[in-house]
Order: C-alpha cells, then sequence, then structure tokens
C-alpha cells in the first residue's frame, strides 16, 4: 500500500477525514516533542503530551491557511516553536534540555542525543559512562536557549544549516555562528571531563 503524502493527508484532512489528520500526527509527534525539549527543557512526559496536544491543535486550526510554499514539516515546526517560546516564556524557568528520548515513530531510531553530544555512538561503544551522560546533560542546561534550539534541530533532527535557516527564520550565517559558539561553550563547560564534544556545523 502506498503510503500518502503530507499534502494527500491535509487535503483529506480540510474535507473532514479525521483519520488523516491522526497520520499526521502519528508521523510528526516525535518532532514536536523534541522540539518542545529542546526549548522548554526537561518536564514530566504527561506534560509534554499536553503541550504537543495544544501544539497539533493549533496546526489543526490553522491548516486551511497552508499553501504549500514550504514542506509542512517546516511548517508545522514553526508553530510548534513559536508556542513553545510562548510557553517558555510563561513558565519562566529554562530546564535541563535532553533526557533519553523514548518517543520515536515506527521507522526512527536514533542514538539518545547525549550520546550524539559526547560523541559515543553505537559502533562506538555499547553505552556512554553515567558520568559523562550527567556531564553532558549539566552543560546543554547552561546554554542560551537559542543555542540549545539550534543544536536540537542541527544534531537531534539532523536539519542541514540551510533547513536549520529557514526553521528559525535567521540566516545561515547566524547558524553557524550559534553552533560555532555552541561549541565552544559547551567545550569550556566541559574541561576536565574527557569528554569531545561531536557538533559539525
Amino acid at each position: 500500500m502506498t503510503q500518502l503524502t503530507d499534502e494527500e493527508l491535509i487535503r483529506q484532512t480540510l474535507e473532514g477525514k479525521q483519520h488523516a489528520f491522526a497520520e499526521l500526527v502519528r508521523r510528526y509527534e516525535r518532532r514536536v516533542s523534541v522540539t518542545i525539549r529542546s526549548v522548554i527543557g526537561e518536564i514530566p512526559q504527561d506534560e509534554t503530551a499536553d503541550i504537543a496536544q495544544d501544539i497539533f491543535v493549533l496546526v489543526f486550526r490553522a491548516l486551511g491557511s497552508f499553501r504549500g510554499e514550504s514542506q509542512f514539516s517546516t511548517w508545522l515546526t514553526r508553530i510548534a516553536l513559536r508556542h513553545c517560546y510562548r510557553e517558555s516564556k510563561r513558565r519562566k524557568r529554562k530546564g535541563a534540555l535532553f533526557v533519553r528520548f523514548g518517543f520515536g515513530n515506527n521507522d526512527d531510531d536514533r542514538e539518545p542525543p547525549e550520546e550524539r553530544f559526547a560523541g559515543t555512538s553505537k559502533t562506538d561503544a555499547p553505552i556512554i559512562a553515567e558520568e559523562r551522560k550527567t556531564a553532558v546533560m549539566e552543560a546543554l542546561k547552561k546554554l542560551p536557549e537559542e543555542f540549545r534550539t539550534v543544536l536540537v534541530l542541527r544534531i537531534v533532527e539532523e536539519m542541514s544549516v540551510e533547513e536549520v535557516a529557514e526553521m528559525l527564520g535567521i540566516s545561515t550565517g547566524t547558524v553557524k555562528s550559534r553552533l560555532f559558539r555552541a561549541k565552544d561553550k559547551m567545550r569550556e563547560l566541559l574541561a576536565g571531563q574527557d569528554v569531545e564534544v561531536a557538533i559539525d556545523a
């Protein structure tokens, strides 16, 4: 059975077919969850689910305005980012960025982000040492929100610099600058921890 495109699912949703939007939610729920944690930080899973639900409600209500000028995933993530920035300000907190992402779609088996940032992969070692994970996560907590967001989109979501720039409405030069400064800051924070920061701009 051929998988429907996002555009076909959007058209069916606008025609009143509820299962079509449910499929869009299933397809992008992990991306939304990652975005929430990139901006707001470490929060209970039920709170993440509530915020994700709010985001998808916003997406559903705005779906008729989607013109296909960008990919649906890009448009959706912009809505998610705006909502998360508002929520972050409301909470007046900048919690930890990462926990192990246990969301995942059926076809998504990415490594935990703390392993990515610490330069440890499945091929390098079966599991990153607990003290190294803790050091990385504590360093990430101290990064400015704008740096954390760029890191999540670039490293965890594996977007290109150009895609991150489009997503955030900034130049590619700004993206590269934030990544460079984030890497330097991470190295500074992890000095003496024997952790290599694997962040490629």
